[in-house]
């Protein structure tokens, strides 16, 4: 059964009232309505709905207006869209200053109102992982600051333990799924087949040469990848401008190229959208070694969710730098209990052959051998930028979710 939303409409008309009640009633809404300013600020406090629908005339001492004010002072402010009769360039303008998402022209229709919704309502989980990451980082600061020579012990006492895992991984990698080990057990498999009967050559199976080849695949991918991160390592990085606009619409692009990955186990993937005022800041990028490193974010938090969770991504303005963010909610860890990427793993993941599960997901057109996240991080490090893993708050934790969220954080230089 899906969840519905709740969604506080403000608007004193009966008629007006109907006409959204019977137009978003198939929709999975939790309608609360409000016929004036001190209604609407009784019902918010009682639902906190994420997105608000506001009229812009109401009866009493308050405004549509002035609800949208003080909508935006609370905490973790909600979405908030205005109706209005009024189609004036200046009142646009006015209301989107205050912190409006969208307005809409009564009567509404059917279609603009879906879509209106739709996108108010992708927007506040946007805002909302934007926030939880916020806080996230605050702490971080916080206790690397208070703990910089206790994070330093205990990243000390973690080598012995790294170094120990690291070759376990390695064999993982190459023994297990597609690759070097398969290929050794089929090699195995033609020394014991039979032979013609001049004894000069082996008689294989179909079905076996299909397998060397389908493994032969792996292993050139494989070395495909030693290939760019030798390139990565040894050789100029050339660096063009491309805006943040640009950059923003190649990961949309990707998104919507990976769509048969992404529904495989049922994922949607929500990119936030980008202020406008933005669009024109002009970053240093080589994007098509950077469109492949969200390409490997991506896959990797599909790859490691649970089916049918949202990956949200976040591409931020942060004055000093950009920030993007890709966040997942994780699924267990080769069937224990911990969810998710342990602290003391979280640098080594980026270290070539480390792998935190020995399970393989083939179906994701993603590097294996525990080399996807190296590969991003010498890009992230080539744009002289910082990659680090780390877990936020659940933004929208319902019962039975995972309390806390994965996220990959790239920080690139204006």
């Amino acid at each position: 059964m899906v969840k519905k939303q709740p969604l506080l409409v403000i608007e004193d008309d009966p008629v007006q009232q109907g006409l959204i009640e019977r137009i978003l009633a198939p929709l999975p809404y939790f309608l609360n309505f409000a016929p004036n300013a001190e209604a609407a600020f009784d019902a918010y406090g009682k639902v906190h709905p994420e997105v608000v629908l506001c009229d812009i005339y109401l009866p009493g001492n308050a405004s549509g207006v002035d609800v949208l004010r003080q909508l935006k002072e609370v905490p973790n402010p909600p979405v908030v869209v205005m109706l209005t009769v009024e189609d004036k360039v200046q009142f646009v303008i006015d209301t989107m200053r205050l912190g409006a998402y969208d307005y809409l022209l009564k009567p509404v229709q059917q279609t603009e109102l879906e879509n209106v919704l739709k996108r108010a309502f992708d927007r506040a989980k946007t805002d909302a992982a934007a926030r939880a990451v916020e806080r996230e980082r605050a702490e971080f600061l916080r206790v690397r600051l208070a703990n910089r020579q206790v994070v330093e012990h205990l990243v000390m006492r973690q080598k012995d333990r790294f170094d120990r895992a690291l070759f376990g991984h390695i064999f993982t990698s190459f023994s297990q799924g597609r690759g070097v080990g398969a290929l050794t057990t089929l090699i195995a498999m033609i020394s014991g087949s039979p032979l013609t009967p001049d004894g000069s050559n082996y008689i294989i199976s179909k079905d076996i040469v299909d397998m060397i080849l389908d493994n032969q695949g792996a292993v050139n991918a494989m070395i495909e990848v030693f290939s760019e991160l030798n390139l990565l390592v040894s050789q100029n990085f050339v660096l063009y401008d491309v805006s943040l606009g640009e950059f923003h619409k190649i990961v949309g692009d990707l998104i919507f190229e990976l769509a048969p990955v992404i529904n495989l186990r049922g994922h949607t993937v929500v990119l936030n959208e980008l202020p406008p005022r933005f669009a024109g800041e002009m970053l240093r990028m080589n994007w098509e070694f950077m469109r492949r490193a969200m390409r490997e974010l991506i896959l990797n938090a599909l790859k490691f969710s649970d089916s049918g969770t949202e990956v949200t991504i976040l591409i931020e303005n942060r004055f000093t730098h950009i920030l993007v963010t890709v966040l997942n909610a994780p699924n267990t860890t080769d069937g224990q209990t911990v969810k998710g990427i342990p602290a003391e793993f979280r640098k080594m993941i980026f270290e070539p052959f480390f792998r935190l599960t020995r399970v393989l997901r083939e179906e994701y057109p993603t590097l294996e051998f525990g080399l996807g996240l190296t590969l991003v991080e010498k890009i992230i490090h080539m744009h002289n930028g910082k990659l680090r893993c780390t877990s936020v708050e659940n933004y929208a934790q319902d019962e039975g979710t995972t309390p806390e969220l994965v996220a990959f954080e790239i920080e690139l230089p204006i």
